[in-house]
């Protein structure tokens, strides 16, 4: 017969009864990385009450709770105040005892709406990152850059025109009707429900849809974040990226590093970028396309010697091409066309109706070529094939382990807010796992002493008195 397990609660508990988290638990490990919780929630004190005009509410309990809903993937605020008030390990970290209630939902996220406006988040990061390189976990000297889209609380339903405040079905049938080309775009249409949210398209497979754009730069030594920024989706990822490298360098150079090369992918193949970088004091090291404009091989742009001397190209066939027009950010320089005419590729160079060949230089090109004969020595070659393994990872945990599939949020601020605080979460879980891996490596170390020792005392020869 199968005896049954019925539960049966005692009428009183000794706490030397009750089931503890083992040392290994992660919760346990993070408490004992981070001994000042006060010191690193420091920052947040100022947006919580602590005068008479309110309930108080104490800073370091709700960020341990939001980082336990990164930690357990958690989205909504309904799940985690269950998941916080059912877990032993969980309500130790907290400081909670068993007899204690733990925040409900409508406290978290009306302590939520405090944190992610005031913007205070930014500065724990800045302090996890300065305890990363208090560890050994940063390097500095080589840090990589990379952009991704994040899906946003709002769909395309929810669209309206800002001239007309028209819906998208009517602002397609309207266009439809008078002949015209029906298309939906970011100039003209808004969100009614996240304002700050752009219709944008990741991939070539997925549908439009509404995004934010995450940018992060990251520690090459061990995928350390270092700073992190939110902007528009239909913002390109070099302009994106300024905010987040100005940030970058502020918090290395806090900790006694400097910003010295940045990687990217072709997305950054920009030389208003290269050029931005270069004035940080760095060294950009991004993928490249060839700009071949419909030329054939051997005839495109990169084709075309440009003599910094006389300030003109060299075409392929030897021919000058002179400075013509200059604008802001572009200078136009056009060939003979009496070169052209007696030219034998005439034909594989210009266009069908041109009888002139154009080439536009833009004012920071040599950044770009500079950048460019970088990614053609060892090291650039070396750093960009790092890239991958280095800058990828934490957008990965954070979208399939982290809570940060869909956004549950709206408006850029608190979007910057949620992706500061999976940042945070991210330099923590690197921060245990260098805490656990210096532990095995004493343990090991103790280990090997101690054999050691007792090889030494077998090998060593018996003295006289011993043998009689």
């Amino acid at each position: 017969m199968i005896r049954k397990k019925v539960f049966e609660p005692a009428l009183f508990y000794d706490h030397s009864q009750i089931a503890r988290p083992s040392s290994k638990n992660f919760y346990v490990r993070l408490n004992a990385v981070i001994k000042d919780w006060g010191s690193l929630c420091g920052p947040l004190h100022s947006v919580f009450s602590l005068k008479n005009d309110g309930r108080p509410v104490d800073p370091i309990v709700y960020f341990k709770i939001y980082l336990v809903g990164y930690f357990e993937n958690i989205e909504f605020d309904t799940d985690l105040d269950e998941r916080i008030s059912d877990s032993i390990a969980i309500r130790e970290f907290l400081g909670y005892r068993l007899d204690e209630s733990t925040p409900d939902h409508s406290s978290i996220g009306r302590v939520r709406s405090r944190l992610n406006e005031s913007g205070q988040l930014q500065s724990v990061l800045d302090l996890v990152v300065g305890l990363c390189n208090g560890a050994g976990l940063l390097g500095g000297d080589e840090t990589a850059v990379d952009s991704t889209l994040m899906k946003a609380n709002a769909s395309l339903s929810s669209l309206k025109n800002v001239e007309t405040k028209e819906s998208v079905r009517e602002h397609l049938n309207r266009l439809e009707e008078a002949g015209e080309k029906p298309s939906v775009s970011n100039k003209v249409f808004r969100s009614t429900t996240d304002p700050d949210a752009r219709i944008s398209k990741k991939g070539t497979t997925c549908p439009r849809g509404m995004y934010h754009k995450a940018t992060h730069v990251t520690d090459s030594k061990n995928q350390v974040i270092v700073s992190v920024h939110v902007s528009r989706a239909d913002v390109g990822d070099p302009e994106a990226a300024i905010p987040a490298l100005a940030q970058a360098k502020s918090v290395l150079e806090a900790n006694g590093l400097k910003l010295e090369t940045v990687v990217g992918d072709a997305g950054y193949d920009d030389s208003k970028f290269h050029a931005h970088v270069e004035s940080l004091g760095a060294t950009p090291i991004t993928n490249y396309t060839v700009q071949k404009g419909g030329k054939e091989e051997g005839f495109t742009k990169a084709s075309f010697k440009y003599d910094a001397d006389k300030d003109v190209y060299v075409c392929p066939n030897g021919a000058e091409l002179k400075l013509d027009s200059r604008t802001g950010t572009q200078a136009f320089y056009h060939s003979s066309p009496s070169d052209c005419a007696a030219c034998p590729f005439r034909a594989s160079c210009l266009a069908e109706k041109s009888s002139y060949r154009t080439i536009n230089r833009s004012k920071n090109e040599d950044a770009r070529l500079r950048n460019i004969a970088r990614c053609h020595t060892d090291e650039g070659r070396k750093a960009l094939k790092k890239r991958k393994t280095v800058v990828e990872p934490p957008f990965g945990h954070m979208k399939r382990l982290g809570g940060m599939r869909g956004l549950n949020c709206r408006g850029e601020k608190r979007v910057n807010s949620k992706v500061t605080m999976a940042a945070i979460a991210w330099n923590l879980m690197k921060l245990v796992k260098k805490a656990v891996a210096d532990g095995l490596n004493e343990l090991a170390t103790a280990i090997f002493i101690a054999i050691s020792i007792v090889l030494a005392t077998i090998a060593r020869p018996q003295s006289k008195l011993s043998q009689i």
